[in-house]
């Protein structure tokens, strides 16, 4: 006879649904700023700034990090027997981190509208120059 229950405890659930939620709800945090920059760049007039603290972005985020917060809590909630224990250091993990990256969202963006596109692409910043023109000599020509 099985000992154990074949029902899933309900915390489980929890960490899977505020996983996938977080996630969806990062996705369209993350299309509804694509579409504002892409607004922006199409503007015949553009501004030193791009709008991102439309009510839509902010809500957007805002729901992004309440399941984040509620993820991260019920995953610390699996190994903590003390529910609010696990939330608060939940809460003390991620909403500083939320505060954080929206400031540095936020002067990314302004680097974007005064400088343009070349100062935030990270992938040409440390490409050496001098080594693209040099072929490579681990590869041999047979």
């Amino acid at each position: 006879m099985i000992s154990e229950p074949l029902v899933v405890s309900p915390i489980y659930i929890v960490v899977v649904a505020s996983t996938v939620l977080a996630v969806l709800w990062g996705i369209i945090f993350k299309d509804m700023l694509e579409y504002q920059v892409a607004v922006w760049r199409e503007s015949a007039q553009r501004s030193t700034s791009i709008p991102y603290k439309t009510p839509n972005l902010i809500t957007a985020y805002l729901g992004m990090t309440l399941f984040i917060s509620l993820s991260v809590s019920s995953s610390l909630a699996v190994f903590f027997p003390v529910y609010w224990i696990a939330g608060l250091m939940g809460l003390i993990v991620v909403i500083p981190t939320a505060l954080l990256i929206w400031v540095q969202l936020g002067s990314m963006l302004n680097l974007l509208a005064t400088k343009g596109y070349e100062s935030i692409d990270i992938d040409t910043l440390f490409v050496d120059k001098s080594a693209e023109k040099v072929p490579n000599p681990t590869v041999s020509k047979s």
